[in-house]
């Protein structure tokens, strides 16, 4: 850590009864090439022994917060931002990993964009028994399609997130939001600072079945709804009820709910958002074509899996909309390629393995 003043970054962590997964957090933060950093973890009124998991590892750049009782993960995240002293802020979930490489390589790209606020990244996916899968996520990498994409749904990956302390904490987490926090202030933020992802996997996300958007589909769906409603207004968009939920419901492409009728629904649905666009040119028409492209072929995707007798529909919804198919694509074959100088999947193995 520097010598004087503040620490270059501030690494985020909160926390509620995780004790079987913060330890590996913390330690993935403790391990990073980047020395000058603070860590805080703020432990909301965990019951199952997570604060003295964190208490057992002896970092002066360790700091513990604890809250009781549980305040719920917007108040946490605000807490947290309370504490953080650095420069920049780097989130991080009590389930998930940082690569040893991750603050470097995002401070050092902040360092030399000074025009960007924030960043987030790829992912790799860790399953429920502790092992590293081939798959990942590859999110949308520039400004205009994150923000075109957030009038549906995530850009960023929450535990990916990294930016300049004063803009992130100028945009704090609603409470009325117990589930979507990450998403509303997403879309708030890029609303008013400039935003990107970088296309490198640089966390590692748990998948498992106490996850959220696993255990609270209506939370999320009711949630989103009230967000891309806000979106949809300001682009001018007339809409009901029903008609929001079926745009959710596409956008976050959840499984069970996914049609064939939904599907011939978008596209009408598209043509009366790119008209609405037209008039008040708040996206750049490419960026919200791409996101429209991707949803669509993710949508047909989920129901061929499904019903694999639908195949023919989905090659003919390629034929429409082929750079939905590249993006698709690109998320499936990145984390496969050994690519020079991007963080490969061997730095986070012997953090699962600690």
């Amino acid at each position: 850590m520097a010598a004087m003043g503040a620490p270059a970054v501030s690494v985020l962590i909160i926390v509620h009864n995780r004790a079987h997964t913060i330890g590996a957090a913390v330690r993935s933060v403790l391990r990073q090439t980047l020395r000058d950093y603070e860590l805080v973890v703020v432990d909301d009124g965990s019951t199952d022994g997570t604060a003295e998991v964190v208490a057992s590892f002896k970092d002066a750049r360790l700091r513990l917060v604890r809250t009781a009782p549980n305040q719920g993960i917007p108040l946490a995240r605000n807490r947290a931002l309370e504490e953080a002293t650095g420069r920049y802020i780097a989130w991080l979930d009590s389930d998930d990993l940082c690569h040893p490489v991750r603050l470097r390589v995002q401070y050092d790209y902040l360092e030399r964009h000074p025009r960007i606020d924030m960043i987030g990244s790829a992912a790799r996916k860790i399953r429920a028994d502790g092992t590293l899968m081939k798959a990942g996520r590859v999110p949308f990498r520039s400004h205009e399609e994150i923000r075109a994409l957030l009038l549906f749904r995530s850009a960023f990956q929450q535990s990916s997130i990294f930016g300049r302390a004063e803009a992130i904490k100028a945009v704090p987490y609603d409470p009325a939001f117990p589930v979507c926090e990450d998403v509303d202030m997403f879309a708030r933020f890029t609303d008013d600072y400039c935003a990107e992802n970088l296309p490198r996997f640089l966390i590692a996300r748990r998948i498992h079945a106490g996850q959220t958007i696993r255990s609270n589909v209506e939370r999320i769906i009711d949630r989103q709804m009230i967000i891309s409603a806000r979106k949809l207004a300001r682009l001018g968009m007339a809409h009901d009820e029903a008609e929001l939920r079926k745009h959710v419901i596409l956008g976050g492409s959840f499984g069970n709910q996914i049609s064939d009728e939904l599907i011939d629904w978008s596209e009408c649905w598209f043509e009366r958002i790119f008209a609405a666009n037209r008039r008040n040119h708040c996206y750049e028409e490419s960026a919200l074509n791409t996101v429209f492209d991707l949803i669509v072929m993710k949508a047909a995707l989920r129901r061929v899996m499904k019903n694999p007798s639908r195949i023919g529909r989905l090659a003919r919804l390629v034929a429409r909309h082929p750079s939905g198919l590249l993006a698709l694509g690109k998320d499936a074959a990145l984390p496969l390629l050994p690519i020079k100088g991007w963080p490969s999947a061997a730095g986070l193995r012997p953090l699962l393995k600690a």
